[in-house]
């Protein structure tokens, strides 16, 4: 039996559900939002397999499922109510804390690849791991060493947020520097610019399933209908580092995204999400990374 903890709807979680139903795998769901709302925890610091979570008359025991498949959206912040946002805040630190401890199989831990926080460490310690080079990249709030870094892009710059927070890259162009001196404020993460298709690999323990995306925007997932998608296979080397990969993080899936340069061949690493969106993937794929996250649930 799976338990499942995430929001109904996220189309991530709902995809995993159905993918569980085609393989005839038991899971009982549970809606981080009707949980806040009508449900509770019950949380044993002696025994974790002994913490209870509650929601219309149904009690789910942790030691009782074999493996817990777990996507904590954060939804606190939509609440109508302070009380209702307090309570939904708290029940998403008290999971995301005791799933570090729960017996069997947790895909994916919520505190356990933390480095996502600032995207710079993020990208420099993880890609080391893999044994991949990254992007020349530049974090400042100065606005003179922002500039001087982009006039040094040969091919040149992009720019995003340097945070958690989801953000799309933009192609750093002249008008753009007039705004620089607004990095007092904010400090902003800078990049060369890597000409070529994207590459998302999404791993699941030690399978890969890679994607080339050739869009005619820098971002393409700010576009729908103009992308061009295509199975891809990683070389060995980029399969082999996204195994060490979730062996280093602790989780069993990522998705793990690159740029490669058109004109050298060359794979740039750009960051390794641990929550990551898979259901369109996965359709164009044929279900094979959702069947492949099945399969890691329900292996002992």
């Amino acid at each position: 039996m799976i338990l499942c903890l995430g929001v109904a709807a996220d189309p991530t979680f709902t995809a995993g559900l159905r993918a569980l139903r085609r393989a005839g795998i038991a899971f009982r769901p549970v809606d981080l939002l009707s949980l806040a709302m009508r449900g509770s925890i019950r949380i044993s610091l002696e025994c974790p397999a002994e913490t209870v979570v509650s929601l219309d008359g149904e009690s789910h025991r942790a030691g009782d499922y074999a493996a817990v498949w777990c996507r904590l959206v954060a939804v606190a912040s939509a609440a109508p109510t302070d009380e209702l946002a307090a309570a939904s805040a708290g029940q998403t630190e008290a999971l995301a804390r005791i799933l570090e401890f729960v017996p069997g199989k947790v895909m994916n831990p919520p505190l356990r690849e933390a480095s996502g926080f600032t995207k710079l460490l993020h990208s420099v310690a993880l890609g080391e791991v893999g044994g991949w080079r990254i992007p020349e990249t530049c974090l400042t709030s100065d606005p003179q060493e922002a500039r001087d870094f982009v006039r040094g892009c040969r091919a040149g710059a992009i720019f995003k947020g340097a945070s958690a927070t989801k953000t799309w890259a933009t192609v750093f162009e002249p008008h753009h520097e007039a705004r620089l001196p607004r990095l007092v404020h904010l400090p902003v993460l800078f990049q060369e610019r890597i000409v070529g298709p994207d590459v998302r690999v999404h791993v699941v323990g030690g399978r890969s399933f890679g994607e080339q995306i050739d869009s005619p925007v820098l971002d393409y997932r700010t576009v729908r209908g103009t992308n061009d998608y295509r199975p891809s296979v990683p070389p060995p080397e980029i399969t082999e580092g996204c195994a060490r990969l979730t062996a280093h993080c602790g989780v069993p899936l990522l998705g793990v995204d690159f740029k490669i340069d058109r004109a050298t061949g060359e794979w740039f690493f750009l960051e390794a999400n641990s929550m990551p969106c898979f259901e369109g993937y996965d359709e164009r794929a044929g279900g094979a990374i959702s069947r492949a996250i099945v399969e890691w649930l329900v292996t002992p």
